[in-house]
């Protein structure tokens, strides 16, 4: 069976659902921009969050705030690349980040069992180990894989919100060389998922670690949803926001229609045990 070309392997996400609240929208870019980069012109983002579907296929809304990016359209002559790769690095990552999570509970039970035996000497020298966890053990990799699974590097985490930085290995990046993110942020919620792509290093982003997220209360209209947007005080809580819009279709929708062959054409192996 002949390899898939690179150039096939990015999954160009189409329209699935049309509607868009702008006042929505542009509610949830002016926080996210007060959150993310306050005063930072350079700094550009997308956020988006999305669900699975029985058919292969991943739906999903964002917000945007990068230059010479373009939405999805049935029209547009001009691929949507940028959309395209940070909505097919969130399926990838997100099949990856559960390793991550799964980390962190077992962590957080080893801390509370040595701090109630007086062991808080024992957990200080684990602490230290915390940011290395993203990469799973070596019997979990496919046969002859020799690098590791998890292709990213975690910054900073708690039991809501996961920050790191993607290798520069990450294949969906060499097979968009105008691609400069490195940066990224991991967010679940009852459940429901979002993520953040960054082109620099978001240093004054208010990202909430620690914090709990507000919980949306009542209805999702659009006036409702505007309202706890302007109220959001941290990332996570802007997250909320967003996934509360995604799944109230207040923001356009766009459809990766088959993430089950992209992954499944990443994780293959050459002869030599590398990635195709």
């Amino acid at each position: 069976m002949p390899r898939s070309k690179k150039k096939d392997w990015l999954k160009m996400p189409i329209p699935h659902s049309t509607f868009n609240d702008d006042n929505v929208e542009e509610a949830l870019l002016e926080k996210a921009r007060e959150l993310i980069a306050p005063g930072d012109l350079n700094l550009q983002f997308m956020m988006l969050s999305g669900n699975f579907f029985e058919t292969k296929g991943y739906a999903y809304s964002a917000i945007r705030d990068w230059r010479g990016m373009t939405k999805p359209s049935k029209n547009q002559k001009r691929k949507p690349i940028l959309d395209a790769t940070f909505a097919c690095l969130s399926v990838y990552l997100g099949s990856l980040v559960s390793f991550q999570v799964d980390f962190w509970y077992a962590y957080d039970e080893i801390k509370k069992i040595l701090i109630d035996n007086d062991r808080e000497d024992l957990w200080i020298i684990i602490e230290e180990k915390l940011p290395f966890v993203s990469m799973p053990p070596a019997e979990m990799f496919p046969e002859k894989l020799k690098s590791p699974i998890s292709p990213y590097y975690v910054i900073k985490q708690d039991e809501d919100l996961c920050f790191g930085e993607l290798y520069p290995s990450v294949y969906l990046s060499n097979i968009v060389k105008s691609l400069k993110s490195r940066f990224f942020c991991f967010f679940s919620y009852q459940g429901y998922t979002a993520f953040g792509f960054f082109n620099l290093l978001p240093l004054g982003a208010k990202f909430g670690f620690e914090k709990e997220p507000k919980d949306f209360e009542g209805v999702p209209t659009s006036e409702n949803i505007i309202e706890f947007t302007n109220n959001c005080e941290t990332i996570k809580d802007l997250y909320v926001a967003l996934i509360t819009a995604h799944n109230a279709s207040m923001l356009e929708q766009f459809l990766i229609e088959d993430y089950e062959t992209l992954l499944n054409n990443l994780l293959e192996m050459d002869d030599s045990g590398g990635l195709h």
